[in-house]
């Protein structure tokens, strides 16, 4: 495309027409259902805006676009932007795109719905992200929609985040989604719209400069004097303006033909902000003001408040004449008429056009109007923007309103105005420690994308403590143990090295012996983890978050040594919300979840890991709530609530990709795996275990991915491929947790493995020192499970009496937890034991009671297993149509049974965070495998199954 890429003005368009097809192309599989991200990326002034512009103004004629009967309403456009003054203000385009979806938008004000009961800002991507599908589940009721994010490098990053998670979940919507960025900003957008952009659904479409014929037409379109330039001449202009429109039509425009005849070098345009002012400069200069005042107050402002800044007495007229000089853009939303400009780089020309003095004067009147609104934010952010240089007193007020807005969970508010007062700071030293400190804030919230963008610089600083601690955190959260091992222990040594003077707070010292106790957590070294959980504790002050995170490692790292009676005791009296601030009570309430569940105590674990969870999504903590939930769906994995596991794994899995967690996320998809696997969805869990694989990974993420990956291959009965997903546990440096029972439960499955490929002498050898610590515990899933492992192995070795008593201990044990599918799993196994030992009564009645709990969870390869063990009985189950359980997969299942239980399709959309189109579109797929037509045929056809 050609076009001013930000000029003002009516600009030709000329060429571009291998990008326009592309578009096209993606629109039409929007109306087809095939919703599409597209990334337009290039340097400024090649025209990315223009050939959106255009592809949006040949868009509202679908006749091409659609295929023969296709087409129907024309898409509706919502244009949102980033703004270079507004890249820290959090949800700024959010509420752009309330504003323009109009009513439908109302989820979406984030001054009355983004909040708790008590009134503190939520600042949760996912939440947003939620309602965001809300938003585009009501706009595409009348028809398609095209989404274009303006200039996305300059979009604050919460808004980025929650459309990016909104965008994930959008699988078969009518929606073109056009994310318009700078290329040389491309890396410091987040990851989650990378993988957006680069997955199935995305495309990255790069704009190089106009060609010579293209420049050629456009300088005729302009209206050059004489026939435009040369060949020579457009190839020099070519080279000058690297094929950018904006630079070349601003030589176009400033000189005549004549100047392109020669051999001479072409002379450099002129600035943007010179072709600005000269529109500025036909203005009145009641019209000027109100521009002046729009460009201080930021796009989107109320044109009274302008007006009110700018001294303008007629602000319609004034208007009037700004609109028609292109400098302006009124909005048509209510009372609030708010103006903007037609490109940020004119709102930038003219605020950078006003001149230091003027501009700075601006700004304060404009902090005088935004206090007499109590608007403390706002008074700060223009005294920033007034600044002429260091300002020591406004680093200091910055740094108190991040304080502020810390002491009330606004983490990532606070986190900005910290960084702010870094950058304000005349003092290098004290500068340095609040972006230090403004950075480790976004880091103990989860926020690693945004903390990742100073990484580069942080690592520029001078070593240091919380500088090392800072990198080390980074380099754990993106699942770099090897980096991490050595940055946490120079920040601790050089803590150490300076212990007493006052250059090391004990909060800082706290956090670091912190942060290395959720490196050695994440080791799985229970003993280290004890060892640094403790010495945060004598550093960090009681009631501190610091202080309660660490009782939580303490926690885990006794439960990994098996201590769990003085791992209860480390959270004891900090699990309960009471009146204590939901820092306090957190990671303390999910440390005594995960401990229950080790422990066998299912209910209580959901009700603590439920409760923590819920906590952590609500304050906007990525970290804590993917990992509650991950293992609040492990807990009901076991429990038998399968179809709860599918929706909390998928949402554990969800925040720790958005926020950028590879600590959580291998653990998180792992988890996510485990009920797909079971249900013999193969595809779906291999897919899962895939993107959790990353090679150097933790010993935690390396477990759970193992773990994940050997249940899959049981479940394809595949003896070798579980020996070979379970092989890096045995190789895995420290011991204690990996093999500590109810942690990981695989020395079963190994076992079994074994034993399948008779390998049985090395069976027993394996599994001994496991049974005597699951004894020692008296664990009884665990007992359960190794005794269930003991009983093959006994009847591979022709011991039936000794296979009996094992098998007679694992149904024992069963009968003290509610485990379903461990205890079907018992069952099964028990039964063929006993109908190969000629006790075809008791095998029947075990095989019977096995297949009934399997049916139960949709564990399709482990009923077939019964099936032919009961046939193998004599007993042949009735002929059924199986296609519809068979072909379902794990997440159709999840639709359909809540779609039976009542639940409208925007009920199901709200409980799994999908669109209701997304719910749509897995209804069909459901009602086709079932062969049913209807919503209210779905829950005699699933009572059908689970009866089967």
């Amino acid at each position: 495309m050609g076009g001013s890429g930000g000029g003002v003005g009516d600009v030709p368009f000329v060429g571009r027409r291998a990008e326009l097809a592309l578009l096209r192309d993606r629109l039409a599989a929007a109306i087809r259902n095939e919703p599409a991200v597209v990334q337009v990326e290039g340097p400024p002034g090649i025209g990315k805006t223009a050939l959106v512009d255009r592809f949006l103004a040949e868009a509202t004629d679908l006749t091409d676009i659609t295929d023969a009967g296709r087409a129907g309403r024309a898409p509706r456009v919502l244009r949102v932007s980033g703004d270079e003054s507004e890249t820290l203000l959090p949800y700024g385009v959010v509420e752009q795109l309330a504003r323009v979806a109009g009513p439908a938008g109302a989820p979406l004000t984030v001054a009355d719905d983004l909040a708790t009961p008590d009134g503190v800002p939520l600042d949760d991507p996912v939440t947003v992200g939620t309602r965001i599908l809300r938003v585009f589940d009501v706009l595409g009721r009348d028809g398609p929609l095209i989404l274009v994010i303006d200039d996305a490098h300059w979009a604050d990053l919460p808004s980025l985040r929650a459309l990016i998670f909104a965008l994930r979940r959008m699988v078969a919507d009518q929606l073109l989604a056009l994310v318009v960025t700078r290329d040389d900003a491309v890396p410091l957008l987040p990851g989650g719209l990378r993988r957006l952009v680069t997955g199935h659904r995305g495309t990255v479409l790069r704009l190089a400069g106009l060609g010579e014929d293209e420049l050629r037409d456009l300088a005729a379109l302009l209206g050059v004097e004489g026939a435009g330039p040369t060949v020579r001449a457009a190839r020099t202009l070519r080279e000058a303006t690297g094929g950018s429109p904006l630079h070349a039509r601003a030589l176009l425009e400033e000189f005549p033909a004549r100047r392109w005849t020669g051999r001479e070098p072409l002379p450099a345009p002129r600035s943007f902000r010179v072709l600005v002012a000269e529109r500025c400069r036909g203005a009145a200069p009641a019209t000027l003001a109100l521009v002046e005042a729009a460009a201080v107050l930021g796009s989107g402002a109320e044109l009274a408040a302008a007006a009110r800044l700018g001294g303008v007495a007629d602000p319609l007229a004034a208007l009037d004449e700004a609109v028609k000089l292109d400098l302006l853009v009124p909005g048509d939303v209510g009372d609030r008429w708010p103006v903007s400009f037609p490109h940020p780089l004119v709102r930038a020309a003219v605020h950078d056009g006003l001149g230091p003095a003027r501009r700075a004067a601006l700004h304060l009147a404009a902090a005088r109007l935004a206090e007499a609104e109590g608007d403390a934010v706002g008074v700060l952010r223009h005294r920033v923007a007034a600044a002429a240089g260091p300002d020591a007193a406004l680093a200091a007020d910055l740094a108190d309103l991040a304080r502020q807005e810390a002491e009330k969970h606004a983490w990532p508010a606070a986190a900005a105005h910290l960084v702010q007062a870094a950058r304000l700071d005349p003092d290098r030293a004290r500068a340095q420690e609040r972006l230090l400190g403004g950075v480790n804030w976004m880091l103990l919230t989860g926020d690693i994308a945004q903390a990742q963008t100073f990484a580069a610089e942080v690592g520029a600083f001078p070593p240091g403590p919380l500088r090392d601690s800072v990198l080390g955190f980074l380099a754990r959260a993106h699942g770099d143990p090897v980096a991490a091992e050595g940055l946490l222990r120079s920040a601790w040594e050089r803590c150490r090295a300076v212990d007493g003077q006052a250059g090391v707070a004990p909060e800082v010292a706290a956090t670091i012996a912190l942060q290395n106790a959720v490196h050695r957590y994440g080791r799985l070294d229970g003993a280290g983890t004890v060892e640094w959980s403790r010495r945060a504790l004598s550093l960090a002050g009681p009631g501190t978050a610091g202080h309660q995170a660490a009782r939580a490692y303490l926690a885990y790292g006794l439960g990994y040594t098996g201590a769990v009676e003085e791992a209860y005791a480390a959270v004891g009296g900090a699990v309960e919300r009471a009146a204590e601030p939901a820092f306090s009570w957190l990671q303390p309430r999910s440390a005594r979840g995960l401990l229950r569940l080790v422990d066998d105590d299912l209910d209580g674990a959901r009700d603590d890991l439920g409760s923590a969870a819920a906590g952590a999504f609500a304050l906007g903590v990525a970290s804590t709530a993917s990992y509650c939930f991950a293992y609040l769906a492990r807990a009901e994995y076991f429990a038998g609530a399968w179809d709860d596991a599918v929706v909390h794994a998928e949402r554990a899995a969800a925040l720790a990709a958005e926020a950028d967690l590879d600590f959580t996320v291998a653990m998180a998809l792992a988890v996510a795996a485990l009920v797909p696997a079971a249900r013999g969805d193969h595809d779906t869990a291999a897919a899962l275990l895939r993107d959790a694989t990353r090679p150097h990974d933790y010993e935690r993420s390396i477990a759970s991915v193992g773990l994940a990956r050997a249940r899959l291959a049981d479940a394809d009965g595949d003896a070798g491929g579980v020996l070979a997903a379970l092989e890096p546990l045995r190789d895995l440096p420290y011991r204690d947790a990996v093999d500590e029972p109810g942690f990981w439960a695989w020395h079963d499955l190994y076992a079994d493995a074994l034993v399948a490929l008779g390998r049985v002498d090395e069976a027993d050898t394996f599994l001994v020192p496991h049974e005597w610590r699951a004894d020692d515990r008296g664990r009884a899933a665990p007992i359960a499970r190794l005794a269930r492992a003991r009983g093959r192995i006994e009847a591979a070795a022709e011991r039936p009496e000794t296979a009996e008593a094992a098998f007679d201990r694992a149904l024992e044990a069963m009968e003290r937890v509610a485990l379903p599918f461990e205890r079907a799993r018992v069952e099964l196994a028990a039964g063929a034991f006993h109908r190969r030992a000629g006790r075809r009564r008791r095998a029947v009645d075990l095989l019977e009671s096995a297949r009934r709990g399997f049916v139960a969870l949709g564990a399709q390869p482990y009923r077939e297993r019964c099936d032919r063990e009961l046939a193998a009985s004599g007993l042949h189950p009735a002929d059924r149509d199986e296609r519809y359980r068979a072909g379902l997969t794990s997440q159709e299942l999840v639709v359909a049974r809540l779609a039976a239980a009542g639940r409208s399709n925007r009920e199901v959309a709200a409980e799994l965070v999908v669109s209701v189109k997304t719910i749509e579109f897995h209804l069909r797929n459901v009602f086709h495998k079932l062969g049913v037509t209807s919503r209210r045929e779905l829950p005699g056809r699933l009572a059908a199954l689970d009866a089967a």
